[in-house]
């Protein structure tokens, strides 16, 4: 088992890959907040007020990729730059796991969701609630 363990994830300790893991989503973070600050509220495809269903919706095949891509960057960190993975690194292969998902999400249909049913949706649960309260 200890063999597969490192075949799968290197050659780190436990403690490392939880250093590892935190920067990786100081990473996620940093870049994700980039992101939703350009968000235009004015655009027909996306909601108008926030929500967090339409979010997950619209992106977790984004944030599957993400996860995918950080991991073969990390596995295989060491052979791409020759150079040890340290925090500054994992920081890194964070925001960059991010940002080649987003690139993936916009160039690639099997990665990005239909945003004009999933508005379609969202408005439909928005006005059900609506009548909901109303009565």
């Amino acid at each position: 088992m200890k063999e597969f363990l490192h075949t799968i994830f290197g050659d780190y300790t436990g403690i490392q890959m939880l250093g590892y893991l935190w920067f990786f989503i100081i990473g996620y973070i940093i870049y994700g907040l980039s992101e939703v600050s350009g968000r235009d509220v004015d655009s027909p495809k996306t909601p108008r007020k926030w929500s967090y269903k339409f979010w997950f919706l619209d992106n977790w095949r984004r944030y599957l990729t993400t996860l995918l891509s950080t991991y073969i960057i990390f596995r295989f960190y060491t052979n791409l730059s020759n150079q040890p993975l340290d925090y500054f690194g994992s920081f890194t292969i964070g925001f960059l796991g991010d940002h080649i998902s987003k690139t993936l999400k916009d160039r690639v249909g099997l990665v990005s969701a239909n945003r004009e049913e999933l508005m379609k949706r969202h408005l439909e649960n928005e006005l059900n609630k609506d009548n909901e309260n109303k009565n």
